[in-house]
C-alpha cells in the first residue's frame, strides 16, 4: 500500500490539537484542588486511612506505569506505520497516545480527591494532585518529540 504524505501545517494543527487536549486535562489539577479545598470530609465505612492509602496506591501505580504503557503504544503505532506508510494515521495514533496517557493521569487526579473527601491524610491527596499536575506537564506535546517520532517510524519504515 502506498502511504500518504502530511500537507504543510499538518503538524501545526496536530500540535494545537493535542495542547488543547492537555491543557484541557491540566485544568482538572487546579479544579481538583478547589475541590479538596472547598469540600469538606466526608463520613464512610471504611477506614479513612484505608481510603487514603488504596486511592494514594492506586494513583501511584496508574501514574508510574503510564510511561511504560505510552511507550508501548508508540512502538505499535510505529509499527503500523512501518507496515502502511501513512503519516496521517501516524498522527491520529499520536493524538490518542497522549489521549490515553491523559486520561490514566486523570485517575490520579480523581484519586487525590477522593483521598481528600473520603481518607485520613491531605498529605496523600496533595502529593498525589501535584505528581499527577507534573506528570501531565510533562507530557505536553512539542514539535521535538513528534519530529522524533515521525524521525523513528520513518527509520523503521526504512526510508
Amino acid at each position: 500500500m502506498i502511504g500518504t504524505s502530511l500537507q504543510p501545517g499538518e503538524i501545526d494543527g496536530h500540535l494545537r490539537s493535542m495542547r488543547l487536549t492537555t491543557l484541557g486535562f491540566l485544568l482538572t489539577v487546579p479544579l481538583a484542588a478547589a475541590l479538596c479545598i472547598g469540600v469538606a470530609a466526608r463520613e464512610s465505612m471504611v477506614s479513612p486511612m484505608a481510603v487514603s492509602l488504596t486511592a494514594g496506591a492506586a494513583a501511584l501505580w496508574v501514574g508510574f506505569t503510564a510511561n511504560r504503557d505510552a511507550q508501548a503504544r508508540l512502538d505499535r503505532i510505529k509499527r503500523a506505520f512501518a507496515a502502511k506508510g501513512d503519516e496521517k494515521q501516524l498522527l491520529r495514533d499520536h493524538r490518542m497516545v497522549n489521549l490515553a496517557v491523559l486520561a490514566r493521569l486523570e485517575v490520579m487526579v480523581i484519586a487525590a480527591v477522593v483521598a481528600s473527601i473520603w481518607g485520613g491524610s491531605s498529605a496523600v491527596a496533595w502529593g498525589v494532585l501535584a505528581l499527577a499536575g507534573m506528570m501531565m506537564f510533562l507530557s505536553w506535546p512539542t514539535a521535538d518529540k513528534t519530529d522524533m517520532l515521525i524521525k523513528r517510524a520513518r527509520e523503521q519504515r526504512g526510508r
